[in-house]
């Protein structure tokens, strides 16, 4: 169930809030609206709220939840605001509200299936999450910082899937972010910066400097063959590799497999020309569509090109949780070389085709990082596509996998 408190909502003037509103909101402190169940406060607060219908009073109330454990000297600069499927028919009243509980027009998200936080998993409920930056850890509209010349840490990038290429392609600064989702793929997807709804479907929020980010990819895919050159392609269809026909470059104990049941395997594709981007997770998964033993052609969802590597795999929860562990302790490396700095908050973007479902009625993925990072601060949801850092600084969008950043500050 949900314990909604609530709120009235601001009034924001075609989604722009009016010079005095402005400033009351440049001055209003954290407030105590709720019990603080926390001995210690926090530069950065989680919350959520869910039930049975998609009421706006759950952004409020899961905004309230995250003020709860700040620090009530701080002022409020920014929210990060998650709202299930339902609510893209119509988030503006949520986002709204989430304003007024906040004291700030700069509310930033999108609408996705199912979302989580450190605490949680909302699924096959309606609902929000929320997550409360303080002034000086609160993103801004990319724009606006290149307006002033500031140079953020990373991008974080929300999108539709109509518009995850342009919005990939819109900066040239290190992304992380996801796609949003819905239950039929069809939409309509919401994605809002500043409290207010982007038109084109993506927006680009920039970090400040004085954090620093350290993100990992997890894979949930098994390999089954080594990585081999593609020869030769037309469109979907991979026709040589490695100077075999396609069909015959795949493991014989799976070559049934990919004749009668085919969406089961996919198809890993560098993401560029260099054999090492398979082994350092730069590439593409694609879906195998068809599999021809007689002219030993393989149709791909992708387009692939030839002079680029690939390798045959298979979906597998085991092989999941064990890369999640296994870059885990690759990030919390990370992490601790940094000298003089703690980590602060995380976001963490599992692909909707993991989760509870997926591993088994536990999210292995959300438990392994609450094993790494206790008590860290997360939100995330769960979307159709993952968007992070590429090669040569180019971003990428994976599937089947799950994004995670931690971000660190100076002590």
């Amino acid at each position: 169930g949900s314990y909604c408190m609530g709120a009235t909502p601001v009034s924001l003037a075609n989604h722009v809030a009016a010079p005095a509103l402005l400033a009351i909101f440049a001055n209003t402190k954290v407030s105590r609206l709720m019990i603080s169940y926390s001995l210690e406060y926090q530069l950065i607060g989680t919350g959520s709220s869910y039930g049975a219908i998609p009421d706006n009073d759950h952004a409020s109330h899961a905004v309230q939840t995250a003020i709860a454990k700040l620090d009530p000297d701080k002022t409020i600069g920014g929210v990060l605001l998650f709202l299930t499927s339902a609510y893209a028919h119509a988030p503006q009243e949520a986002i709204k509200m989430a304003a007024k509980a906040a004291g700030t027009p700069q509310v930033f998200g999108c609408c996705a299936l199912n979302l989580l936080t450190e605490d949680e998993w909302l699924m096959d409920v309606e609902g929000a999450v929320a997550m409360v930056f303080t002034t000086e850890l609160s993103p801004q509209p990319l724009r606006v910082l290149e307006q002033i010349n500031e140079t953020p840490s990373c991008v974080l990038t929300l999108a539709s899937p109509n518009a995850s290429a342009i919005a990939i392609n819109s900066t040239k600064h290190d992304q992380i972010g996801a796609i949003s989702s819905d239950q039929f793929g069809h939409g309509p997807y919401s994605i809002w910066q500043s409290g207010r709804i982007e038109e084109h479907e993506y927006s680009l929020s920039g970090f400040p400097k004085n954090l620093e980010s350290h993100t990992i990819f997890a894979d949930d895919v098994k390999q089954l063959s080594p990585s081999m050159l593609v020869n030769l392609t037309d469109s979907h269809e991979v026709q040589q590799v490695n100077q075999e026909l396609a069909f015959e470059t795949l493991p014989e104990e799976f070559k049934e497999l990919a004749e009668n049941q085919p969406y089961q395997l996919l198809c890993a594709v560098s993401q560029t020309n260099d054999p090492q981007c398979l082994e350092q997770g730069y590439y593409k998964l694609h879906h195998v569509v068809s599999a021809n033993r007689k002219t030993g052609v393989i149709q791909l969802s992708g387009k692939p090109k030839a002079g680029r590597y690939l390798f045959w795999a298979i979906r597998d929860p085991l092989q999941a949780e064990q890369t999640m562990r296994s870059q885990l302790d690759k990030l919390k490396a990370s992490v601790n070389q940094v000298a003089e700095q703690q980590a602060v908050f995380a976001l963490m973007f599992p692909n909707i085709g993991r989760g509870p479902e997926f591993f088994n009625g536990i999210d292995q993925d959300l438990k392994c990082f609450n094993e790494a990072f206790p008590d860290l601060p997360m939100i995330g949801f769960y979307g159709n596509g993952e968007i992070g850092p590429g090669v040569s600084n180019t971003s990428l969008i994976k599937r089947y996998s799950t994004i995670l950043t931690v971000f660190t500050q100076a002590v």
